[in-house]
């Protein structure tokens, strides 16, 4: 039985960017993702450093992502790997990005390991592949963006403004 027909499901995309580990690593964190995604928001819940580190605990609200959802940092590799554990009601998911080196830059995988834990999750597994790429994408465009400028990209210099507020962490197409 593959892990779909068990409600389980995975999905990952890698990203290349023109950019060293040591100056992506310090923006996957819940604080300073203020300073890149647009539409980012979260109540930091423990951190012993104020940053994001092994144990910390923060929450977020994204309709369209279910109800409120508790983020915990369960892996810490500075430069290599980040793993988190987010659970809500409709689902839990082992968040985990990876960093690898290259000649040009960072390869970085993205992976979400979704279990749903209600009827919603299921729905929410569905309609998953359909824009988990598209997702990721914004994520590394915004994110490139801002290594590159030092400025977060808004919403409309894309034209996805309304996409990016509803569905940068959802399981929905429009």
């Amino acid at each position: 039985m593959s892990e779909m027909e068990k409600g389980n499901a995975t999905f990952s995309i890698q990203m290349h960017l023109a950019f060293s580990a040591e100056e992506i690593w310090p923006l996957l964190c819940p604080v300073r993702e203020y300073d890149w995604i647009e539409v980012w928001a979260c109540d930091l819940v423990h951190s012993e450093s104020g940053y994001n580190e092994l144990g910390c605990v923060f929450q977020t609200e994204f309709p369209t992502e279910g109800d409120r959802e508790t983020w915990v940092t369960s892996r810490f590799e500075p430069m290599e790997r980040i793993e988190f554990v987010r659970i809500n009601s409709w689902r839990g998911i082992r968040f985990v990005i990876t960093l690898e080196p290259d000649d040009a830059g960072t390869v970085l995988t993205w992976t979400h390991h979704v279990t749903p834990l209600s009827d919603a999750g299921v729905e929410y597994v569905k309609n998953k592949p359909e824009v988990f790429d598209t997702q990721m994408g914004m994520l590394a465009t915004m994110l490139g963006h801002y290594l590159e400028t030092g400025q977060m990209i808004k919403g409309e210099d894309l034209g996805l403004v309304n996409r990016i507020a509803n569905n940068v962490h959802s399981g929905k197409t429009s």
